[in-house]
């Protein structure tokens, strides 16, 4: 992911004839650090890029990330190519199309472990299969750690948590002019920038919404909530979560019926029984149609968030212009 750049550092020029458009409020669920004054698709996505756009779908409504996000991030970090040695035989610090750095090798292995069951190798960086899905889970982790906040996200990836932490500790809000001086924050950097400053710029002249983005975010009382495995998505009208995660976070009590192919939840004298793949529902032993059939998605039962939770007496929106459900008691 980090790039060593040789030449000097410029501001980033876009042709005045090119297609742009301000970013703010260009990403649905952004907050945090204003966007203006970005500009995004001023670069069209290379077609070896647009060639994995079924995986960037699927990661991303796995792990709650706009697929076009991941294509953006592929294309500025390899358009596509599979990199992995130079001409002269020497590696890459970064592998594979999401250029993933071999200091990420133990992560990476777990990943490996706790979604397919075999630790992978950092061989398996180039498996485009494997290397996006981690991909997803990394840019995840920094959307939770920097409450949706994608400028950080998105210099996260090429910076690193560690040295973006240490400048927004350092700048606060003028964290984002301080990217330049990056290798400052180290003691022995032996070369005469780190990173890519520009980053965040070189990744959003190749957003596109061309991609469906079909994740949500769900907030509980304001603040945003974690799902490790499954994101909520929202699937016609009506937003599907995980029924074991969600059903914790709520406090509330689950089970899973094996026999029955059915969750069982309960909070406080509340039960409500969903079986998978039915589109009715029972609270207290009395029967309740769903906005949107149960179903399997990625291992995890997926139901309607707003039934469970008014069923259980919370209060529940849609924030559409954030992609977010805010849940409260």
């Amino acid at each position: 992911m980090k790039k060593i750049l040789c030449a000097a550092l410029a501001a980033l020029t876009i042709a005045a004839s090119s297609v742009s458009a301000l970013a703010a409020g260009y990403i649905p669920d952004h907050k945090g650090t204003p966007m203006d004054g970005f500009e995004i698709g001023t670069k069209p996505l290379p077609r070896s890029v647009l060639v994995y756009s079924e995986l960037f779908e699927m990661s991303g409504d796995q792990y709650g990330v706009d697929p076009n996000l991941l294509a953006a991030i592929c294309a500025q970090e390899s358009g596509g190519v599979n990199y992995d040695y130079h001409d002269d035989g020497t590696p890459y610090p970064a592998w594979g199309i999401m250029q993933i750095e071999y200091t990420l090798e133990r992560e990476f292995a777990a990943f490996g472990k706790h979604t397919t069951g075999v630790e992978w190798t950092l061989e398996d960086r180039l498996d485009p299969g494997k290397a996006v899905p981690f991909a997803a889970h990394l840019i995840a982790e920094s959307l939770y750690k920097y409450d949706c906040d994608y400028l950080k996200m998105i210099q996260a990836y090429n910076f690193g948590q560690g040295m973006l932490d240490k400048i927004v500790a350092a700048k606060g809000d003028d964290w984002l002019s301080e990217r330049a001086n990056a290798k400052s924050y180290l003691d022995d950097w032996p070369y005469e920038t780190y990173g890519d400053p520009l980053y965040i710029e070189h990744v959003l002249r190749y957003y596109h919404n061309r991609m469906p983005y079909r994740a949500a975010k769900v907030r509980y009382n304001g603040r945003l909530i974690k799902f490790a495995d499954q994101a909520p998505i929202v699937d016609e009208g009506s937003t599907m979560v995980p029924v074991r995660a969600v059903s914790e976070i709520l406090g509330a009590k689950v089970n899973w019926n094996s026999r029955e192919r059915q969750a069982e939840m309960d909070l406080n004298g509340t039960e409500i029984i969903i079986p998978t793949d039915s589109d009715v529902a029972y609270v207290n032993g009395e029967e309740r149609y769903l906005t949107a059939k149960s179903e399997l998605l990625n291992n995890r039962t997926m139901v309607p968030l707003r039934f469970i939770a008014e069923s259980f007496g919370l209060n529940v929106s849609w924030d559409g212009s954030t992609r977010t459900v805010n849940i409260s008691k």
